[in-house]
């Protein structure tokens, strides 16, 4: 077979990466329903580009998840070490959004190719917890190393604040991929998600991407931990708001089991 024959009938790079796109848009997404603003119109579409690729690439889901957490964890790193300046924060923060961008692909790469597998989910779930249990540890190491204008009398409290929102990340995250485990054992889905554009901006203080961009405003302290009290507290209350409603669903679920 000639080279030109043969480049006839293998589509070029950008023929299949351009197919893989039109393929993830079709038919390989989650719902859009209760997605906050950023994961649903930045962080999907830029994690639907980055699955795409790497189909055209070889590369596996399992391959994408570790690329998501190494990633993140640079920029975990970094803004545990470096000292607040504006460049070093840009730095840390855009290794954070690349990294939660990456971490959308997988899921997408998974939908698209193999359909998805028990390792692949266990996997990127175990990636997951580590990154949102560290997240706001890096944030109190920051705060231990460079207190900035946070008087002593107040960086106990801005500290109990760091630690409440990393109990209530991590509760969050449990509670939700526990419903999800629980619901699949008995065939049961969760009831419908308003679409309106107040539901989603009522979610967005929830979403990770929002809260690394948070970050940027590191290097004005008060303003910085001002801000994060207040991100905390929107946790908690939808926290609060969500094992309710989800606890409601279990107990209907059961009820239908037992009927």
């Amino acid at each position: 077979m000639s080279y030109t024959a043969d480049r006839t009938a293998r589509p070029s790079a950008r023929r299949r990466y351009g197919d893989a796109v039109e393929s993830l848009k079709a038919r390989a997404q989650k719902s859009r329903r209760g997605a906050p603003p950023y994961s649903l119109l930045v962080n999907r579409p830029a994690g639907r580009r980055i699955a795409a690729a790497a189909s055209v690439l070889g590369l596996t889901p399992n391959s994408i998840s570790l690329i998501s957490g190494t990633v993140s964890a640079v920029g975990l790193v970094a803004f545990a070490a470096w000292s607040p300046s504006p460049l070093h924060v840009v730095v840390a923060v855009a290794a954070l959004l690349v990294g939660y961008a990456i971490d959308s692909a997988d899921g997408q790469l998974a939908r698209l190719t193999t359909g998805g597998t028990l390792a692949g989910e266990w996997l990127d779930h175990s990636l997951d917890m580590v990154k949102m249990s560290s997240f706001h540890v890096v944030i109190g190491i920051s705060l231990v190393r460079f207190p900035g204008s946070i008087g002593l009398d107040r960086r106990w409290a801005v500290a109990g604040v760091v630690m409440g929102f990393g109990v209530v990340a991590v509760t969050s995250f449990f509670v939700f991929v526990l419903t999800d485990l629980l619901r699949r054992q008995v065939g049961g889905a969760g009831p419908p998600r308003p679409t309106a554009w107040w539901f989603m901006l009522l979610g967005a203080p929830t979403d990770y991407g929002v809260q690394c961009l948070w970050l940027l405003t590191r290097p004005w302290p008060r303003l910085f931990f001002g801000g994060y009290t207040l991100l905390a507290v929107a946790n908690l209350g939808y926290l609060c708001v969500g094992m309710r409603s989800r606890f409601g669903q279990l107990r209907a679920l059961d009820r239908e089991r037992a009927a």
